[in-house]
């Protein structure tokens, strides 16, 4: 049975939504030898792949073309479709603003004109007919309901799993079940030479204003030149050093990112150009996965008969941005890596805390510690539930392992630790120790995404 157990375990993997699936065997089935015959099983090769009814194709191209104000919004699924083909086809053919989920960013290349992720709040705002390929709508979309999104708006739903259809402020009525990429193939078979004729509209001049403001700035941001670096100019840095020692085109680099301001600020600054280069936190937002994820991404495209497929077929760069908090959960699998000789390079963004700092001295810091650990604030404040060591050495887990540990403080630095890390064949971990903005208010934009009557007072968590 146990041939038939494995089969059925690959079976559940790739049929429908992939997955991860366990197989748990006994020790005494592990350990022993047994006299049995062999079974010849059919391989599992052919994955369903189903189309969706022609009469509910009809009904989203209705409702697509009636649109003043459609937006495709792409999700992760669409990326492990492999769907990029057809989705391309149908944004260029079309002319519809999109925007992409955080692991859906590369299916249509960020540098597109129709990308308008820097109008993201915007776009949801005002859309008035909005198709979501492969992205669930749960709290990365803000669940699909006011206040971030239009209360009129007509969410439909592509997706391979029924359970997600009519999820939140999804429509049932107009999603489809189904392959993605032969979804959105009878999608464009159905919508012919029709291209959206909104350039003239209100919705797209809001965009493109949101999308100019936006942009200005973060480039305000990446090129404020004060020591210590807030986190935009440090990733400002290391974005521009990474292209000049690989080509965006080439989609050479993988980039893995978790944490609070580490992921939701790269995420914005690293752009895609093609899918299954970017990985993050994910659905649960789970702090700790980073590295792991870092490992799997070497494997999947560095390790011999690799089976990931992005960008050009060359070996990849995996590139991890790690929180300091982050890399804290799993800082050993450093280790891991050195051990088989997987040449990560980790910039660990260093703030001395989980969304910022206590202080900007170590002086004031150990002063709250002694504080804290006499167990009065008589003498002055104590270290915050969300304090870290200050400025804590990280680039030593790595030469514990054998691999390079780089300190970088200034833009030079850092410019020099990066063109370094990409080029060495061990792990290497930058910390890059930033501005622990200690002044700025303890403020989550995520409780925005509740309605009014269900907000948490600020700060009371």
């Amino acid at each position: 049975m146990i041939p038939k157990f494995v089969k059925d375990a690959y079976r559940t993997a790739i049929f429908g939504r992939p997955g991860p699936t366990f197989v748990d065997l006994p020790a005494n089935l592990i350990l022993g030898t047994y006299d049995v015959e062999r079974q010849e099983l059919s391989p599992v090769t052919e994955v369903p792949q189903p189309n969706a009814p022609e009469s509910k194709i009809r009904n989203v191209v209705e409702a697509l073309k009636a649109a003043k104000a459609p937006l495709v919004v792409i999700g992760k699924g669409a990326a492990y479709a492999r769907a990029e083909r057809q989705i391309m086809a149908l944004i260029d053919r079309t002319g519809i603003p999109f925007v992409p989920t955080p692991m859906g960013k590369g299916v249509v290349a960020d540098s597109s004109p129709h990308n308008f992720s820097a109008a993201r709040s915007t776009a949801l705002k005002e859309s008035d007919v909005v198709l979501v390929l492969g992205a669930k709508l749960n709290w990365i979309l803000s669940f699909g309901l006011p206040p971030k999104w239009n209360p009129a708006v007509k969410i439909i739903q592509v997706d391979i799993c029924a359970d997600e259809l009519g999820k939140n402020g999804g429509d049932s009525s107009l999603s489809l079940v189904g392959d993605i990429a032969l979804v959105v193939d009878q999608l464009i078979f159905q919508l012919g030479d029709w291209r959206w004729q909104g350039q003239s509209s209100a919705f797209f001049h809001n965009l493109q204003a949101a999308k100019s403001r936006n942009e200005d700035k973060a480039i305000k941001k990446a090129t404020d030149d004060k020591v210590p670096m807030p986190f935009e100019r440090a990733f400002h840095i290391i974005k521009n050093e990474l292209n000049s020692l690989s080509r965006p085109e080439d989609g050479d680099i993988v980039y893995v990112s978790e944490g609070a301001n580490a992921m939701d600020i790269s995420r914005s600054i690293f752009t895609m150009e093609h899918p299954r280069i970017r990985l993050d936190a994910g659905t649960y937002a789970t702090m700790g996965v980073g590295l792991g994820y870092a490992i799997a991404a070497y494997a999947a495209y560095n390790f011999p008969e690799p089976e990931g497929l992005a960008g050009s077929r060359s070996r990849k760069k995996i590139v991890a941005i790690e929180g300091d908090s982050a890399f804290g959960f799993s800082a050993m699998e450093v280790e891991t890596m050195a051990r088989f000789q997987m040449d990560v390079l980790i910039f660990v963004m260093n703030n001395s805390g989980l969304y910022r700092g206590d202080t900007d001295t170590a002086e004031k810091w150990n002063e709250r510690r002694r504080n804290t650990v006499a167990g009065t604030t008589a003498q002055g404040k104590g270290l915050t539930a969300w304090s870290l060591e200050y400025e804590t050495d990280y680039q030593k887990i790595a030469e514990l392992a054998g691999g390079i540990g780089i300190v970088a403080r200034t833009p030079h630095e850092l410019k020099q630790a990066t063109k370094k890390g990409f080029e060495a064949r061990v792990p290497v971990v930058v910390n890059v120790i930033i501005d622990p903005q200690a002044d700025l208010p303890m403020d989550f934009s995520w409780l925005d995404m509740a309605p009014p009557s269900q907000k948490l007072q600020k700060g009371k968590l």
